[in-house]
Parts: C-alpha cells; structure tokens; sequence
C-alpha cells in the first residue's frame, strides 16, 4: 500500500499515511492535534519502505546538473 507524506496547515507537522489510491480523496486528520486542516505534499512514491517513483527506481538523490551539457 503506497504511503503519502501530509502536513497539517494547524500545527505544522509533517506526517506520513498508508492509503489505497481508492482512499486519496478522503479526510486525513493530523495525528498529533486532529486537525482535519491537513493537505498532502509531493514526495517521493515509497511502497512498503522501498522507493518505487522518483528519479529512477529506487533512487533517493538527483544527479548533478551541469549547466554545460
């Protein structure tokens, strides 16, 4: 189950959720105050702790750019 990264517009806090692409339009409420004032963040795609998305499978950093090339 694919996990996505939220932060909470009261309180700040930056959290991650377990959600079913069939669950992503419902509410998520902060874990730390409740709030349902939450939104989700872009992040890197993470399936059962392995990175599936991003750059390249399974790539957590980006290759230098060179403004040459």
């Amino acid at each position: 189950m694919p996990t996505y990264d939220y932060k909470c517009r009261e309180c700040g806090k930056m959290f991650e959720d377990f959600r079913r692409f069939s669950e992503l339009a419902e509410q998520v409420n902060c874990p730390d105050c409740g709030s349902e004032k939450t939104e989700r963040v872009f992040s890197i795609l993470h399936i059962q702790g392995e990175t599936v998305a991003g750059f390249g499978y399974g790539k957590t950093e980006f290759p230098p750019i060179n403004p040459e090339t």
